[in-house]
């Protein structure tokens, strides 16, 4: 229903359904729409307010008068009230009236106008914005809006995100913006690639030259310039420094802390853990409360084990060390700059810098006892 909607209007519709949240409200109605139309356009409305009168006001004027309920969360979609789908129906109608093929902010400021006993036309009324005088300085001066978005493109989500087309026409390259979920206070630097069903979440923030790759979700994160995120990564409440990669399957949790060039990679779960600047854990790994110095490397299967049963406990794994695969460190556990652990150790104790620290069972080999124990075995019924 959105084709002939301009990125503008499409934004009104976006911030419409977000005030609508936040006031906890089943559906999207009028005083949310007029709302949105203030957050997409607010020079439209206040070319046709009274002097003494100013968007402000009317946003104060409608907090007053609403019963503010429990937020609803702004992933779940919420439905137009009868007179918010009248809104818009009126407001192709104006469309058509002055001769235009695409529906703007300003059409949909007359749609809101046409519907007269509804709390957003009153208060607009109130202010002195009549139906009457806009549509003829519409028609003398139209308000400058820019052209509908290309619909070449199938839609596949009945509830388009006019956030995702506003960044794609502000330097950022949003492959397929009709899957994307992107909230309001989200902020995304230029000449950054967001791939197909990417949700950017909260207060996120993204710097410049950045990718996000497909199936990815970032909530309240912070990432620099030049940031990587993989597929299907799931980031919370962490901040991410410039040129580090993310994922693919990646899981940062709140308290999170990536320095540049970092690389956390394949199933590794972090959480209140600090990577120091290009250091890496590329595969299957754990960790938790835990300080991982510059240039360390942790290899795959590692674990900080920072719950004794009681307590949390820190790990602090120093400089340029190294963590051998599949490895559990036992906190509180400290292993200094340069140090080396030798695969498949339980470390318990503190490992001096430069030190090789070993943890595991004595290898032993018996010649032939494999041999010896497949001639006992009775031979195999073909």
């Amino acid at each position: 229903m959105f084709e002939r909607y301009t990125e503008k209007a499409r934004r009104v519709i976006f911030f419409a359904r977000y005030e609508a949240s936040q006031f906890g409200s089943p559906y999207i109605d009028t005083e949310h729409l007029l709302l949105g139309l203030l957050r997409a356009d607010k020079p439209l409305v206040n070319r046709f307010l009274r002097a003494q009168a100013s968007a402000e006001s009317i946003r104060e004027q409608i907090d007053a008068h609403t019963t503010i309920r429990e937020k609803v969360a702004t992933s779940v979609d919420l439905p137009l009230s009868n007179e918010g789908k009248r809104v818009l129906a009126y407001a192709a109608e104006e469309a058509e009236r002055l001769g235009q093929k695409h529906i703007g902010p300003e059409h949909l400021l007359l749609g809101l106008l046409r519907e007269d006993r509804c709390s957003a036309a009153q208060i607009l009324e109130g202010h002195g914005v009549k139906l009457a005088q806009v549509r003829d300085e519409l028609a003398r001066e139209p308000h400058q809006s820019e052209p509908a978005r290309d619909e070449s493109v199938t839609m596949v989500s009945a509830r388009p995100d006019p956030r995702a087309f506003w960044l794609a026409g502000n330097g950022v390259a949003i492959k397929r913006p009709e899957t994307c979920v992107i909230d309001p206070e989200v902020e995304v630097g230029a000449d950054t690639i967001i791939e197909p069903f990417v949700q950017l979440l909260g207060k996120t923030r993204v710097g410049t030259g950045c990718r996000i790759r497909s199936f990815s979700v970032i909530e309240n994160c912070t990432l620099g310039n030049g940031v990587l995120i993989r597929q299907s990564s799931v980031l919370e409440d962490s901040t991410i420094a410039d040129g580090a990669q993310i994922g693919p399957f990646a899981h940062l949790r709140p308290g999170s802390e990536i320095g540049e060039n970092a690389h956390v990679g394949n199933f590794v779960e972090t959480k209140k853990a600090k990577l120091g600047k290009g250091a890496k854990a590329s595969h299957l790994t754990y960790l938790g409360d835990a300080e991982i110095g510059e240039g360390t490397n942790i290899g795959a299967g590692t674990i900080t084990c920072n719950y004794d049963g009681v307590n949390k406990n820190k790990t602090i794994i120093g400089k340029n060390a190294f963590i051998g695969s599949d490895s559990t460190l036992v906190a509180p556990v400290t292993v200094g700059d340069g140090a080396y652990v030798g695969a498949g150790s339980c470390i318990t104790k503190d490992v001096p810098a430069d030190a090789l620290a070993v943890a595991r069972g004595k290898q032993a080999n018996i010649e032939g006892w494999a041999a010896r124990r497949r001639a006992k075995q009775p031979p195999k019924k073909s």
